[in-house]
């Protein structure tokens, strides 16, 4: 439930800032991995998990934050291709 909620947060920011976008997040899932994705580009998945675990807290860090760290990594690699 955590990823389709980062996602409908995710979207939902997108369309507060820029209204209609013609690539969004999506969140997808085949029943043992989850996958968080924006476009055609997957961002994240849930059996390559990249985030910290917080041994305090007993858990990882926050999902929605660490897609948008990876999306902000996504767009600086691409604005690098000009012609």
């Amino acid at each position: 439930m955590e990823c389709l909620n980062t996602v409908n947060e995710l979207n939902s920011e997108l369309y507060e800032k820029f209204e209609e976008c013609e690539e969004l997040f999506y969140y997808s899932t085949n029943g043992n991995i989850d996958i968080i994705g924006f476009g055609d580009t997957m961002l994240w998945n849930s059996e390559d998990d990249g985030r910290e675990f917080n041994e305090e807290i007993n858990d990882y860090e926050p999902l929605t934050p660490f897609i948008k760290k990876l999306f902000n990594q996504y767009i600086d690699r691409i604005s690098l291709f000009h012609f």
